[in-house]
């Protein structure tokens, strides 16, 4: 038997060992790439998740170049048990908002005119003439508590309502807010399982709660990173 008989043999050994190589090389590189996705995301952190504002808008406030006055109304009964909830808000917000390079109104030129207006009702065209400002971020908070619902010694925030977003112009010599979108929000702190009473008092879990709060509504206008809020 020739020489010649065996080429066929060795020419397909050479293309299955080939084919090896290049399978090796092939995870070889997919094992890399997937270490360097690891490693960026090591030291930079996962991406941001781009804010429910920017993308309905196409605006992004952290640039400056726009002012948001950030405004909150409450129910009668959720006023009754906690009258501070609005200006908590509206200052936790407004302040992240602030570290993030946003414009903003300062929230106690906001506490004084809501001072001087007994109600403050949800049409947002006097603060449209009132302040020097390109948005109204106006959130509505229809519900809130801290207590898990018939247990009043077990401690569970929950907080629903809406943020409305105004855009404010000219028209005719008047500046008109005019709405551009409206959003729901929802909270409820701790997830999995309400707090006892006696293992963490009302006025610390309040404080811990509002603060969760302010980072859920604030992350609605700029851009952040996965699961920063808890």
């Amino acid at each position: 038997m020739n020489e010649q008989s065996f080429q066929p043999g060795r020419r397909d050994a050479l293309r299955t060992l080939s084919g090896l190589i290049g399978g090796l090389s092939l995870v070889s590189t997919v094992g890399c790439s997937k270490m360097l996705v690891g490693t960026g995301k090591l030291l930079f952190g996962d991406p941001k998740l781009p804010s429910e504002f920017t993308t309905l808008t196409k605006e992004d406030l952290t640039k400056g170049l726009k002012t948001v006055l950030v405004i909150c109304s409450t129910p009668e009964s959720v006023e009754d048990d906690i009258s501070t909830l609005k200006l908590d808000l509206i200052d936790g917000v407004t302040r992240r908002l602030r570290l993030h390079g946003v414009k903003i109104i300062n929230p106690d030129r906001i506490a004084d005119w809501i001072d001087e207006h007994d109600s403050l009702s949800s049409d947002p065209q006097e603060l449209a003439r009132d302040f020097d400002t390109d948005y109204v971020a106006w959130i509505d908070v229809q519900g809130f508590s801290l207590h898990e619902p018939n247990s009043p010694k077990l401690l569970r925030g929950q907080t629903t309502g809406y943020i409305r977003v105004f855009k404010v112009e000219e028209h005719n010599d008047q500046r008109m807010a005019l709405k551009v979108y409206q959003t729901e929000f929802a909270l409820t702190y701790p997830q999995h399982q309400p707090i006892s009473i006696q293992g963490r008092g009302v006025d610390v879990f309040h404080k811990d709660y509002v603060k969760h709060l302010c980072d859920l509504l604030a992350e609605r206008f700029y851009d952040h990173r996965p699961g920063t809020t808890f």
